[in-house]
């Protein structure tokens, strides 16, 4: 009997380490907050009409292969044969720049007149904040944070215009006077979880789910 309440003693406690392990990784854990924002009220896109145009996906201004890979996995299947590319053995013998409110105008002017594309899609990301890693081993004496964004755009060449824009922030923030380990998400983990939240809802407005 002694030796069952022995090893009843040992389990018990072994259960409360696991328990208090459990708690203690809870705390210290820190998830990101998600939020998205339509620029635009205007979604009238339709992934059977026209041809498609999809730029490399840039971040900070810069080119991102793996998220220009997973954007063109996503959509390939939507967009069949009238998708093209910047890249790849589905690139485009037409140059399109990363269009912008001062350059915009002019290219689509140029895409409409060559009849070459009739719709430009534009990924863009942004790393707002980058403090935080998956695990911080560091006291944080002060308040830190990690953010980026997600933005998905498509211009109409033969309107000449922006007509579907939609943004997708993830955000984690420490507070703090932290000296135990925090785990969190990088910026650029949050920049791919945007970019899925970004193009669930793009192809549902496209037509293609």
């Amino acid at each position: 009997m002694m030796k069952m309440n022995m090893t009843t003693t040992a389990r018990n406690k072994i259960t409360y380490l696991w328990l208090f392990m459990l708690l203690l990784f809870c705390n210290s854990c820190y998830f990101p907050h998600y939020r998205s924002i339509a620029e635009s009220s205007l979604y009238d896109i339709d992934f059977s009409q026209g041809k498609w145009f999809l730029n490399h996906v840039t971040v900070n201004g810069k080119a991102w292969n793996d998220l220009s890979t997973a954007t063109e996995e996503t959509l390939s299947p939507c967009l069949n044969d009238s998708l093209y590319l910047s890249y790849g053995k589905r690139k485009a013998a037409y140059n399109v720049p990363i269009l912008t409110e001062k350059n915009s105008k002019e290219q689509l002017t140029i895409l409409k007149a060559t009849n070459s594309v009739d719709y430009v899609i534009q990924v863009v990301g942004n790393v707002l904040a980058n403090d935080i890693g998956g695990i911080n081993l560091k006291p944080m004496k002060n308040a830190e944070e990690s953010s980026a964004s997600i933005t998905i755009q498509v211009y109409d060449a033969n309107e000449g215009s922006l007509i579907y824009s939609h943004t997708t922030t993830g955000s984690i923030e420490v507070e703090n006077n932290r000296d135990d380990v925090v785990f969190g998400k990088s910026a650029q983990t949050m920049l791919k979880k945007c970019l899925k939240k970004e193009l669930k809802t793009f192809t549902k407005y496209g037509g293609c789910e």
